[in-house]
């Protein structure tokens, strides 16, 4: 995985966020609570949370769904997070 710059969390929970209306396609490379690597490869944005600081994602192809915490998200569409 190449990656591209990298971008603050702020900047990415903006994106994210905006990413709820246009209904993009995303990559993500995240944590679980557990300490699992996840990776959600052509997911959409669903919902956010602020209080939560939680994102929730669909995969438009089964319909599942995931939780993940901000914190926990390492990419997203190939920028590193940074805090």
């Amino acid at each position: 995985m190449s990656v591209k710059t990298a971008i603050h969390i702020k900047d990415a929970r903006l994106f994210l966020d905006e990413c709820i209306r246009t209904r993009e396609r995303l990559n993500i490379v995240a944590l679980t609570q557990k300490g699992e690597k996840i990776e959600l490869k052509g997911w959409i944005v669903a919902s956010s949370s602020w209080r939560a600081g939680t994102h929730t994602f669909k995969n438009v192809d089964n319909g599942e769904f995931r939780r993940v915490r901000d914190v926990l998200i390492f990419y997203v569409n190939n920028h590193l997070i940074y805090m």
